[in-house]
């Protein structure tokens, strides 16, 4: 593996934004079931191949569509709370780590290709 050996992979401080509990409400209210809290479910969308060390989302909305996506983003804007998008999880940058906090929209149900 070509992690490094030193701690300068270490990411400089972190700076989390708050993710209010009436923005995590609004998003169970919108997506029901496909809005998860789970510290299993965060955790697995938290983390990459990259050797940064970051907290999960405090949320992870399983999107279906790009009205979805939409909704999502919108719920979180109003709160000013950071979304992190998510497809597979094959990251190697550190690029779907919640540096700042935030939200992750998990798009990988969103796999049909609707007209050509």
């Amino acid at each position: 593996m070509n992690a490094p050996t030193s701690t300068s992979h270490l990411l400089p401080e972190l700076h989390l934004r708050e993710v209010p509990a009436v923005l995590i409400d609004a998003l169970k209210a919108r997506f029901g079931e496909r809005c998860s809290t789970a510290l299993a479910v965060r955790t697995q969308h938290g983390r990459d191949e990259s050797s940064f060390d970051a907290p999960p989302p405090s949320a992870v909305v399983f999107a279906e569509s790009t009205q979805d996506v939409a909704d999502a983003v919108k719920l979180a804007s109003e709160y000013s709370v950071p979304v992190i998008p998510f497809g597979v999880g094959s990251s190697l940058e550190g690029h779907l780590l919640a540096v700042q906090g935030g939200i992750s929209i998990d798009v990988s149900r969103m796999n049909r290709v609707l007209s050509v």
